[in-house]
């Protein structure tokens, strides 16, 4: 045999030994051999038993809900029909109560603005008269040189007003030698004057007027002040009377 030939089996036998060799591990322990197709069923199989695992109860404590539903008997299955109808009853008695509450409410503020709007209707009708009054009078007296008629009808027609304020209860106020009230009066002037007393209401400039009691509008008037004491006036009197005697 040439030596070419030789060296090629001498390979072919080295390849045979490789081959008839077992795997070895780290420690020299054969390794196993296992088919690709029974380590996937292996796979599987330990698949299988994680997810029972995870679906198993993971405390040995709990226990199956065992409670038995209870049975209710014809009595009291009629006896809960009657409270349930009852509570509808109710339920409908309290919402037709808040409707017809929210209706009244609304009639309410309806009639008092409407009470705000016309309150002052009847009084204004009264007045009417007086102004067509007025209105004569002034024709009256431009085709008329007679003006004592025409003040007459002016003071008759003001006399006529004043008793239709005063059937609403609009009063006037009577300041004319009446104390100083500035809860009544509106002092305009104060004028030196010994005759009455200190801050008595002399004159009035324009009249004031009470609503029930109630002061609409205050009375202009002028107050008197005293540049004499009261006491020296009244002694100077007294001496006066005994010299005459």
């Amino acid at each position: 045999m040439s030596k070419k030939s030789n060296e090629k089996n001498r390979e072919e036998m080295r390849d045979d030994h490789d081959n008839a060799k077992p795997r070895m591990t780290a420690d020299n322990q054969p390794v196993p051999e296992v088919e690709e197709q029974e380590s996937g069923e292996m796979t599987a199989q330990q698949g299988e038993a994680v997810s029972e695992e995870e679906r198993a109860p993971q405390s040995d404590d709990e226990e199956p809900d065992n409670e038995e539903i209870p049975v209710l008997t014809k009595d009291e299955i009629e006896e809960l029909r009657q409270k349930a109808e009852e509570h509808d009853s109710l339920l409908n008695q309290l919402l037709r109560t808040r409707a017809d509450f929210s209706n009244y409410q609304k009639r309410m503020q309806k009639d008092l603005k409407s009470a705000r709007d016309f309150a002052i209707q009847e009084l204004v009708c009264d007045l009417l008269p007086e102004l067509d009054n007025f209105e004569r009078a002034l024709k009256h007296a431009e085709n008329s040189d007679d003006l004592d008629k025409f003040v007459e009808g002016v003071r008759l027609t003001e006399t006529q007003i004043l008793k239709i304020l005063d059937k609403y209860g609009v009063t006037p106020i009577e300041p004319i030698g009446k104390p100083f009230d500035p809860n009544l009066h509106e002092a305009i002037v104060e004028e030196e004057n010994n005759d009455h007393p200190h801050h008595t209401v002399t004159g009035e400039f324009q009249k004031g007027f009470l609503l029930k009691e109630r002061v609409i509008r205050p009375s202009k008037v002028k107050v008197s002040k005293r540049t004499v004491d009261e006491t020296e006036s009244e002694t100077d009197e007294v001496s006066d009377d005994e010299v005459s005697w």
